[in-house]
């Protein structure tokens, strides 16, 4: 295989974003799924226009109203009653549905180079094909007599922010991995993956000591990974070879492969070792630095990783080497992780309106009830609740320890004063 095969630099990567310009050529002898009408009257998908969403509809209920003749005749003029509707009800649920299943999401290479996105997803296509030549991916290859090279597919997500607005056009090429067999095209395949307790832990202990928590991204982690076992994969849509090769031998690990989360992790945990990090004996996700007694904690799940610690020159130092390494993508302060909303609020606040107000929920289930009785303190006005900011809670001097300055500021706003010797 090494003799016959060559770098894979045929990939079509023009950066024109118009769709006139690109070019996707389908590899090979595949056939992709028939495009036009045909292809839309058999999948019925409801069109979403860009501009506002005025005209998204909900999912069509034609044919469920055709099944059932007396309920249609029983409704009279349904039709038109639904054409009264106003158009706000439509739009919110035509939100709805969007956000139950993002109907923008193409599901074939076909429906997202054709599609009313495809601007955006041609764009996100290319990325993903220039990260993988840059990476050295792929080498073409002839299929050895007697192998069988695996398939692949195109996934196309529209990744969002916490609010539901577009973050970017996502496309990722994966390989079919649950054709590979055991022995063959893999052995091993666990990796280790965060504690939510863990996850937890980190964010608690930066807000408690005010240290900074910062996100970053990995990009294409998983095609970091070197392949240790000879696996070969078809030649996947938008990609078109020459010279008589008709497969891809796999150098990295691609997502979907059953061992490229163990190679990744794999990877990246021999690089922290390099730097001076050691794994936590509590969470193999976790590294831990300590130098001149500040330290530096590492977390990291797949390809988000998240960096705390004492020392603001330690953790500068640490994303720079993590980025000479890796491409990567500093989203700074973390705001939002693993589908956790990260906002700040003031302490004791929330302990404060629950004793206010009959609020139930899980996150109070710890609480034994006999603390409860506060409330009916509350109720009855024998006790009243404020929120007292840091700078004029005076019961600090009794409950912690404090700097010089802080602590005569506090005794002289108490009326107390020293005795003379």
């Amino acid at each position: 295989v090494d003799d016959a095969a060559l770098d894979l630099d045929a990939l079509d990567l023009d950066d024109n974003d118009g769709p006139r310009q690109t070019s996707f050529k389908q590899a090979g002898k595949r056939k992709s799924r028939p495009s036009g009408d045909d292809d839309t009257a058999r999948r019925s998908r409801p069109v979403r226009h860009r501009a506002g969403l005025e005209e998204a509809s909900a999912p069509d209920v034609s044919s469920s109203r055709r099944a059932e003749p007396d309920e249609e005749e029983k409704s009279g003029d349904q039709d038109e009653d639904d054409d009264s509707t106003p158009p706000v009800f439509w739009r919110a649920s035509a939100n709805a549905v969007e956000a139950a299943a993002d109907l923008s999401e193409p599901t074939t290479f076909q429906e997202a180079v054709n599609g009313p996105d495809q601007v955006h997803w041609r764009k996100a296509i290319r990325a993903e094909l220039k990260s993988m030549r840059l990476r050295g991916v792929f080498r073409a290859a002839k299929l050895p007599s007697g192998q069988r090279a695996i398939g692949t597919k195109w996934v196309f997500k529209i990744k969002r922010k916490a609010d539901g607005s577009i973050e970017k056009y996502k496309a990722r090429l994966v390989a079919k991995g649950f054709k590979q067999k055991y022995g063959i095209d893999y052995t091993e395949t666990f990796s280790p993956v965060v504690k939510y307790v863990t996850l937890r832990m980190i964010i608690a202990i930066a807000k408690y000591f005010g240290w900074p928590l910062d996100q970053l991204d990995v990009v294409t982690a998983f095609l970091y990974g070197v392949m240790k076992k000879v696996v070969f994969c078809v030649v996947p849509e938008g990609v078109e070879l020459d010279g008589g090769f008709d497969c891809l031998e796999l150098v990295k690990a691609i997502y979907g492969l059953k061992q490229a989360s163990r190679v990744w992790n794999e990877t990246f945990d021999e690089f922290m070792c390099s730097i001076g990090f050691q794994v936590s004996a509590f969470d193999p996700c976790l590294y831990i630095k300590v130098v001149d007694g500040h330290c530096v904690l590492v977390l990291v799940y797949v390809d988000d990783v998240l960096i705390t610690g004492s020392s603001h020159e330690l953790i500068a130092r640490t994303k720079t080497d993590l980025k000479t390494r890796f491409e990567m993508t500093d989203s700074g302060k973390c705001a939002f992780v693993l589908g956790i909303e990260l906002v700040d609020g003031p302490d004791g606040s929330s302990c404060i309106k629950m004793t206010k107000n009959p609020v139930n929920h899980g996150r109070a289930k710890h609480i034994d009830i006999k603390y409860h009785h506060i409330r009916d303190e509350v109720k009855r006005g024998e006790v009243k609740l404020e929120y007292c900011e840091t700078s004029v809670m005076l019961a600090d001097i009794m409950t912690k320890a404090l700097a010089g300055p802080r602590h005569t500021e506090l005794t002289a706003a108490l009326g107390i004063h020293g005795t003379s010797h």
